[in-house]
Order: structure tokens, then sequence, then C-alpha cells
């Protein structure tokens, strides 16, 4: 596997052909073997100060945290201990409200700068409390999990519910590739699960680009395109923890975070796939069910999502766009919308307004031969590097389903039907709703999964 895949190292500007100029405020990034004795050097050379506020859990601190926290004291670092507790009625850390008091209750101790030493939590935390407190931070990363190491959101949970906070880049990332191979199998397969996903969101993104002339850039998508066509063919050496394939994942995690630093938000990064997995976790933890992790839940809506574009491409030579219209914030649609969600409504209310009273999609393109023969080429380009999702996932040993995450049918159903209320953003979900299609997309969907789409 080549190991010469770019990811941006260090900080830059450059102009993009998209007509942009891009920016990447992470001064170092280090992926590789013995990056752990680089940590104190490179704190050092960035001007990171003398205290540092490690924020770990129980885990990271056994897979990571107690050999950085005896180095940098060792190197002349002073270090502050900070062990963030999982509550006992989550099943996983959650960047809840509690969590955020325990990292902000460090913020006493008068740190110089935070380093997370963890993945998806612990990095969100960092990432919040420091953006806020005006503080610098790093993070060691435990595991190939997921692609928020280097992209400016930070996801919270408030209220039960899901928020991203725009937050400030990490100043440094260190991936160690000794500790990511060694991550727990479930990560990793999350981690390559969740990159899975970008197929379908970036199909969703040059569906908003070709219909609504949303601005795109193709260099974010050809930053993770290259490393997804690798990996597709190696996702086998990836369960087996194969250390070329998990430098291959890392920089394709790296990749997508990066591509959401350029363009300011998670549009190279998430469409309908996340939409349905964000869905099951509010639901998830709204009931007292186990959400199971991020990434794995993106990889099986994924296969659903990419099985909708599926029927969507079948239908497109006779696709009735004169069906699509602004539906208009009626209060039935408000009143059902409102009705499913019950408390978490308010938390979504702007986006459903939003969300119903999207704009037309203009007659004369779709009226264009040569424009839908140019809408179909790229979406199919966008969805290409990974044909079948389902078999790409199962190659890794991820799951394909939602069924064997403990999902029921109806959760499934449901999902298709109302996450697409959760974000404002327009995808393939809201194309298939507006034509009258959607229903019938999803059993398509829920059939052509139907054998293993069961608890």
């Amino acid at each position: 596997m080549d190991k010469a895949l770019f990811y941006f190292d260090k900080e830059t500007t450059f102009p993009c052909r998209c007509g942009l100029t891009h920016h990447i405020p992470t001064r170092r990034t280090l992926l590789g073997d013995g990056v752990m004795e680089e940590i104190p050097t490179v704190l050092r050379d960035l001007g990171m100060g003398k205290r540092i506020l490690l924020l770990w859990d129980e885990n990271t601190y056994q897979s990571g945290g107690k050999t950085l926290e005896g180095m940098l004291s060792r190197t002349g670092f002073h270090t502050i201990p900070g062990m963030i507790h999982r509550q006992k009625r989550f099943r996983h850390l959650e960047p809840d409200e509690e969590a955020r008091s325990q990292a902000g209750r460090l913020l006493q101790e008068k740190p110089d700068c935070i380093l997370a030493v963890g993945s998806g939590v612990l990095n969100d935390l960092a990432k919040f409390i420091a953006h806020r407190a005006g503080l610098p931070y790093s993070v060691l990363a435990t595991a190939p999990s997921m692609d928020g190491y280097s992209s400016p959101g930070a996801p919270m949970l408030v209220g039960g519910y899901k928020i991203t906070f725009d937050a400030t880049p990490p100043i440094a990332i260190f991936m160690d590739l000794e500790i990511l191979a060694h991550a727990p199998l479930r990560l990793i397969q999350s981690g390559f699960a969740d990159l899975v996903g970008k197929t379908t969101a970036n199909a969703d993104w040059t569906l908003r680009h070709l219909l609504f002339d949303e601005h795109e850039c193709a260099y974010t998508w050809e930053l993770v395109r290259d490393a997804l066509i690798i990996l597709e063919k190696n996702a086998e050496r990836v369960r087996k923890r194969d250390e070329e394939a998990i430098f291959a994942l890392s920089v394709a995690l790296l990749n997508s975070g990066f591509s959401m630093t350029i363009t300011g938000d998670s549009r190279p990064a998430s469409g309908a796939e996340h939409l349905i997995a964000h869905y099951l976790e509010i639901m998830s933890l709204h009931r007292d069910w186990d959400p199971s992790l991020h990434g794995l839940r993106v990889g099986a809506a994924t296969a659903l999502v990419s099985t909708l574009y599926d029927y969507f491409l079948s239908l497109l030579p006779s696709f009735k766009w004169e069906r699509l219209h602004n539906l208009g914030p009626t209060e039935n649609t408000l009143e059902e919308v409102a009705l499913h969600f019950g408390p978490l409504y308010p938390y979504i209310e702007k986006a459903t307004r939003k969300k119903i009273a999207q704009p037309h999609i203009p007659d004369k393109r779709t009226e264009n031969e040569t424009f839908l023969t140019t809408l179909e080429t790229a979406i199919r380009a966008k969805l290409s590097p990974l044909p079948d999702p389902s078999l790409t996932l199962t190659r890794c040993g991820a799951p394909t389903t939602f069924g064997e995450m403990g999902f029921s049918l109806q959760t499934v159903r449901d999902a298709l039907r109302y996450s697409r209320y959760v974000r404002a953003r327009f995808t393939i979900l809201d194309l298939l709703d507006q034509a009258g299609l959607l229903n019938d997309a999803i059993e398509y969907a829920m059939e052509r999964n139907r054998t293993k789409n069961t608890v």
C-alpha cells in the first residue's frame, strides 16, 4: 500500500480551482511509527507552554495517556491529569453537560494548553472547552474511529440532543500507528464504515450543486476519494489491523476532516447517511437504547442511501420532475413532525421550517436532456469508489444493517422518513419526498436489505 498518500502535515493556505482560497490551521499533523516519542519536542516547538491539561477516560488513559503523562513529566512539562467519567445512564462516554462540567472545572488549574488523549468524544470536549477558554489544544488519537480530529466542529449533547458547535481545529494532531492498530476492532471498523458514507455524502453535495447552484469543491472529494479506492481493495487488511491499511484508513479520516475545515462545514463528509445515523442516535439516547457507534450507524445508513440512489437513477429517464414543488410551511407537516419528535422537536423546529420551505428546483434545468446526463454521470462518479457498500462493509467485518445493531424495522423506516428534518440540508431523501416517491423508495431499499435487516 502506498505510504505516499497525501495529507496536510502542516499549516497552509492555497488557492483552489473551485475559486476559493483554502486554509488549514492545524500547524502539525504527525502520522506514523514512533509518533508518541516526538510529542514533547513538537509541543515545545509550537510554543504550547509548560502546563498541559491532559483529558482522557479510563480506557484512553491505559491505551496512551499513562505513557504520555510520564514522557511529558520527564521532559520538563507540568501535567494536569484530567479523567472524564462516563455517566452511568450512558453506555458510552457522551459530551453532555456533566462531561463538559468535569472538563471545565479542570481549567481552574490554569493550563497553558489542552491535550486530548482519545478519539471522538474526548477530542470534541477538548475542542469545545479550548475554543471557549481561548486555549490552544492538540490531540493524541487513540483509534482511527472517526474523521473529526481535524474538523472545525464540536458536537455536544444539550438537553439530550446533539448540537454541533463551531470550534477551532487542533494546533497539532498526533497519530501513532502502534496505538491506532491496537485500538478495539469495533472502533477501527467504525472509522472504516464512517468513510464508506463519504460516497453518498458527496453524491448529495453534487445533487445540491447541480440543482441549486450550491458551491462545490472538487478538491475536497479528491482528498478522500484516492484513499477510499485503496481501502476498498484492502478492506480485509483493515480488519486484520494491517499497519499499512491502518495508515491508509487514518489518512482518509484526516483528509475527510480537513475537507470540512476547508469548506467550513460538514458538506463534504455528511449527507443523508449522517442524518439517518444522527436521528438514530438522538432517539436512542432519548429512549435509553444503545445507540451503537457513530461510524457503524453511518455505514449501515450508507448501504440504504446507496440503494435509494439506485432507485432514483433507475427512474431518471422518466423521472417526473414536474411533481417537485415547494411544500411551504403547512401546519399539518409541522404538526406531524412535532408529534413524532415529541420533546426533541424544539431542537429541530428551525431546521424543519426551513426544510419544508425549500425553493423550487428550476424547471429549465430538469427539462434539459444534457443536464440530466450530467446529473447522472456526476452522481455515479461519487458512488463509484465503493460500488457495493454492503459488500465492502462485510469484508471489513462491520455491520451492514441496523438490525445487527439492535434497531427494529419500524425504527429504521422512521429514520428514513423523518431524519431529513434534523438538518435543513437538501439530500436524496428530500428529492424523493418532493417527488412523492419517498415511501416507495423506502420499501424498495428495505426489501433490498430484507434478509439481513432484522433484529
